[in-house]
């Protein structure tokens, strides 16, 4: 199941049914998020999917989205914070966070003003700070985690600084996957850990 937005539904993500967040770059970044979906929906079929594009009732995996199909009155923000705390914060669900760090597309940029990824830059670097507060006070651990997986193009611009970043808030490696399907398995097994 898919679900976009702004419909916000109440979730119960289990083993079976866990909640994927799709993080990244959207406009500028191609629809990766599609690629994404089937990949999960390929891995897990009955997983949940919580994607920020605004995909439309035409999309080719529309017959996946959550019905009804509607846009609610609040805000995208809203919705968005609402998923990526069920999926990567919340000790009582189920999920992850998929940070995709695609190369900006070249047949259908970003329009600007504003650079290119500038929202996922600022989510990523929100669960960073997350992650530091876990690793500092370690007695918060187990009350409290962060699912997030990293992955996406190599030449991603400033990649390198968001990895030490990771890396540094947790005190351990953090892998970066340039395959979907190895950052799905990953994923999952962020999920269930």
């Amino acid at each position: 199941m898919i679900y976009l937005p702004k419909t916000i539904v109440p979730l119960k993500a289990s083993g079976e049914q866990p909640l994927f967040f799709l993080a990244g770059p959207i406009r500028g970044g191609g629809d990766w998020q599609a690629q994404m979906a089937e990949t999960i929906i390929s891995v897990m079929p009955h997983a949940s999917i919580a994607c920020p594009s605004r995909w439309n009732s035409n999309h080719r995996l529309a017959r996946h989205f959550h019905r009804p199909f509607s846009e609610a009155s609040n805000r995208q923000l809203a919705w968005e914070r609402h998923y990526l705390k069920q999926a990567g914060l919340d000790p009582d669900a189920i999920g992850s966070i998929i940070f995709w760090l695609g190369l900006e597309s070249t047949e259908n940029p970003h329009p600007g003003p504003e650079p290119y990824a500038m929202d996922t830059r600022r989510e990523i670097g929100k669960f960073t700070a997350y992650l530091e507060v876990l690793r500092d006070f370690p007695e918060l651990r187990g009350r409290l985690d962060a699912r997030v997986v990293v992955g996406g193009h190599p030449q991603f611009h400033g990649l390198s600084v968001i990895m030490d970043e990771l890396q540094n808030a947790t005190g351990r490696d953090v892998p970066f996957f340039t395959n979907m399907k190895d950052l799905v398995y990953a994923a999952q097994i962020t999920a269930l850990d």
